[in-house]
């Protein structure tokens, strides 16, 4: 039994595998994907993608990349599109070679693999794999024609490729590699049907750019296959040259006695390739920061708190998004000096005009009531997304800003267009009935209406970053009412990362504000370490501070005092005191001011 379906056994192992891969630890790599695309069910979508070469292709992969917002249908459709693939690949290596026994069939996988490698360069658009599914269907067709009928190749390669060049794009060079191939190469004669094949889509190429808007070197290389429109990778053509070529040089292989002994072989080599090629294209570094926006986006804190004590953040975005996890779960100064900190920019970074990191910025600025700033950074992110598309995520955050300012005409707007998709079609419609209910309707909504309640109400700007202290506490100070503690520990840890100690002092009386029921453990040890530069001794201080807060403090500020260098001061407990970062971390003690003058 295991014998007869050996093969469909290797290629349902390898879906699931595939399946699994981005179900689990690259669920985040789906979710990019998703939300730098919005796929409409509309008329006027389907001719704008039709009206460009490689459209079809496009439009497919847009609607199957709108399944990634559930991400294990987003998995299960790679899953099935990368075992049609492989079993393409095979479909037209037997159609080269109908004798083929299978005894080379995991060679079918390595293009496939090779596939799964370049994807792990997050631009890679899926349109890329839909076109080289397509091409493998032509390439069959084209080794089903019959050799000795002139004609029908003929037709083929001058009528038929230019119409898969308009649908399909660039992957056209697959087809037309494939037919030099075995025409030139395997049987060696009527070369020149090929060449001239080649000629003829050069010539189409070239007459496409008279009519449109694009350089030709995008036309070569496909419009759409890649994010970024500037260039055209290089792998893209290799991963090309893997589809056209394999099928062709494994029905040129001879059969072995040894059958058993060659499959086991290459299953295990296979496997070495696959592991090694997947790992080397989905770097680390690369998706780091995709799945602290993933997670943050998820509003998945616990998760991104694992994530950072596993490997301690190091960009100021992902230590962002690690104090903001903190600050959603009221620990922010508790516990922010148990992670790296790298100062105000681990709060606030600085703003960058490509489509990724302002998206966590966004998020903070919403949650502490900043709608305008959140706005305007899921304004900007959308509009840098480097192929001019939309996002259902950023057009739903710049909805919930407008509803929030009570701007219902713009909103409107963005809900029409939402309102046409189908993973964000349902919750359009909600917000436009609110909005027809007017706004005692929308006040009913319990985000709107504690959003209206933590934002500034009388001014209407953006915030600045230069003061963004200032900003803070008019934004405490506004809602403190509401008991708008995040935006109090934030004004805290501001203070605190900026190293801006007599500010620090003016501001922390205001948690008196905030329902805390005991005083933040980094203020706490600020406080101690204050009293005890002044003081020499924890007797008599009259503030409310854990005894075992007091004696790492004391032990910290003792230790450093007998040598800066003691590596006792950078493992923990010790390394988790506020002033293990206001003394020692980066290097930057001269930036403490006063208080650090005693201790030195």
């Amino acid at each position: 039994m295991i014998r007869k379906y050996w093969q469909w056994a290797l290629s349902l192992l390898f879906a699931a595998s595939v399946t699994v891969f981005w179900a689990v630890p690259y669920a985040c790599a789906l979710s990019f994907q998703e939300q730098y695309q919005l796929f409409l069910f509309d008329s006027d979508y389907l001719w704008q993608r039709l009206s460009v070469p490689g459209g079809l292709s496009d439009y497919i992969a847009e609607f199957l990349t709108q399944f990634n917002y559930v991400n294990v249908a987003g998995a299960c459709i790679l899953g099935v599109l990368f075992l049609l693939l492989q079993r393409l690949t095979w479909h037209v290596t037997k159609q080269l070679r109908p004798e083929a026994d299978g005894q080379w069939y995991v060679l079918s996988f390595l293009p496939a693999i090779v596939l799964w490698a370049y994807m792990g360069d997050e631009h890679v658009m899926l349109s890329f794999a839909v076109s080289l599914l397509a091409a493998l269907v032509f390439m069959w067709w084209y080794a089903a024609l019959n050799a000795d009928r002139i004609s029908e190749r003929l037709i083929f390669l001058l009528a038929v490729l230019p119409a898969f060049y308009w649908l399909f794009g660039a992957s056209v060079w697959c087809v037309v590699l494939f037919a030099f191939v075995t025409d030139v190469a395997c049987r060696r004669k009527r070369a020149w049907l090929p060449a001239a094949a080649v000629v003829w889509m050069i010539a189409a190429a070239e007459l496409s750019a008279l009519f449109l808007p694009y350089p030709l070197y995008r036309l070569f290389g496909g419009l759409d296959y890649y994010r970024y429109p500037a260039f055209v990778p290089v792998m893209q053509w290799v991963v090309m040259l893997f589809f056209a070529v394999i099928p062709v040089l494994t029905s040129r292989l001879p059969q072995t006695r040894h059958r058993t002994a060659v499959v086991s072989s290459e299953i295990i080599v296979m496997a070495v390739v696959a592991v090694a090629g997947v790992k080397a294209g989905f770097k680390t570094v690369d998706y780091d920061m995709i799945e602290y926006d993933y997670l943050v986006r998820t509003h998945q804190w616990d998760r991104v708190l694992e994530k950072a004590q596993k490997q301690q953040p190091s960009t100021p975005l992902e230590v962002a998004c690690v104090n903001l996890s903190l600050g959603m779960r009221g620990e922010l100064l508790d516990h922010m000096f148990e992670y790296y900190q790298n100062g105000g920019e681990g709060l606030f970074p600085t703003f960058n005009r490509d489509p990724l990191s302002p998206l966590p910025t966004s998020e903070l600025f919403y949650e502490l009531g900043m709608i305008n700033d959140a706005e305007r950074y899921a304004f900007e992110a959308q509009e840098a997304i480097p192929n001019f598309r939309k996002s259902g995520r950023l057009m739903k955050r710049i909805v919930q800003c407008e509803m929030i300012n009570g701007n219902y005409g713009v909103a409107r707007k963005y809900l029409d267009v939402l309102a046409r998709s189908l993973f964000y079609g349902a919750w359009a419609q909600q917000q436009l009935d609110l909005i027809a209910g007017g706004d005692k309707a929308v006040a009913t909504d319990s985000e709107y209406a504690q959003k209206r309640k933590l934002r500034i109400k009388h001014t209407d700007f953006l915030f600045s970053d230069r003061e963004m202290d200032q900003m803070l506490g008019m934004l405490f100070v506004d809602g403190k009412k509401y008991d708008n503690r995040m935006a109090y520990e934030y004004l805290i840890a501001y203070e605190l990362l900026q190293r801006d100690l007599p500010r620090f002092m003016e501001y922390y009386p205001l948690g008196r504000y905030v329902s805390y029921d005991h005083i933040p453990y980094a203020v706490q040890q600020m406080l101690t370490g204050n009293w005890l530069q002044k003081h020499g001794t924890l007797r008599g201080m009259p503030f409310s501070v854990d005894q075992q807060n007091a004696w790492s403090t004391a032990q910290f500020l003792s230790t450093y005092s007998r040598n800066h260098n003691d590596p006792s001061l950078s493992v923990p407990p010790l390394s988790y005191n506020v002033w293990h970062y206001m003394l020692l971390q980066s290097g930057t003690a001269k930036k403490a001011g006063k208080a650090q003058a005693g201790i030195y």
